[in-house]
């Protein structure tokens, strides 16, 4: 599964690259904005995937939350990839972050696969709020 989410993360970055790096003067502004879905749910997809992943592999035994093991240090990536969105995004897009990590069982099978899912369509959710509601506004 691992492979999967780094796919799907190199996806959502070549995305990126070609619409807003070789395609973006052959696009129109509305284009360019309807083309966030292209790029952002692979992304999304991919690095919730991987740090679900990554904590249910930094388990011993598959015992504890993701909350410990973010933070127990026994993983030091996953301490730095803690630390920096709390740093980068503030305490509420940190805990928004960790809500798909911390609802489902770490020691069910597809649980990365769950969060990579269930992460993606919040933020999904996020990104339909903005756009729908408050982008007319802007």
């Amino acid at each position: 599964m691992k492979y999967l989410y780094l796919a799907a993360i190199l996806a959502g970055l070549g995305i990126v690259v070609y619409f807003y790096g070789f395609n973006f003067d052959n696009m129109s502004e509305e284009m360019l904005v309807s083309s966030v879905l292209y790029w952002y749910v692979p992304l999304t997809f991919g690095l919730y995937g991987l740090a679900a992943y990554r904590v249910r592999n930094s388990a011993e035994n598959n015992q504890g939350n993701a909350l410990k093991r973010i933070f127990s240090g026994k993983d030091a990536k996953l301490t730095a990839i803690g630390v920096v969105l709390l740093a980068i995004s503030g305490i509420f897009g940190f805990l928004f972050f960790l809500i798909p990590l911390l609802i489902f069982k770490t020691k069910s099978k597809l649980y990365d696969f769950m969060v990579a899912f269930f992460g993606a369509a919040l933020w999904l959710g996020g990104l339909w709020v903005f756009f729908f509601l408050l982008w007319d506004s802007l």
